[in-house]
């Protein structure tokens, strides 16, 4: 199991094609992804919410243990290194 960048492209297709566990309006700034034998089991996407902070757009992880606890943190890690000092759920 990997963490790796995703275009959001391809975080939405995945996401629109599973349950919706989390989704908000947010504009999409960038995507993460588990990916397993290089196939795609679990998206975030994080966008921009109107106050200018991060916020955690939409995720899902398809029944990876500990797939959510990845994503979050993978995308608290990214948000953190682009100057971001709080992110929204």
């Amino acid at each position: 199991m990997e963490i790796r960048p995703l275009t959001v492209e391809k975080a939405l297709e995945f996401l629109d094609s599973h349950d919706r566990h989390y989704r908000s309006e947010a504009k999409p700034l960038f995507a993460i992804g588990i990916v397993i034998e290089e196939k795609i089991c679990g998206a975030v996407i994080v966008g921009v919410a109107e106050n200018g902070d991060a916020q955690l757009s939409h995720i899902y992880s398809a029944g990876q243990s500990q797939g959510y606890t990845l994503l979050y943190g993978a995308a608290w890690r990214a948000a953190k290194a682009l100057v971001y000092e709080r992110m929204m759920l």
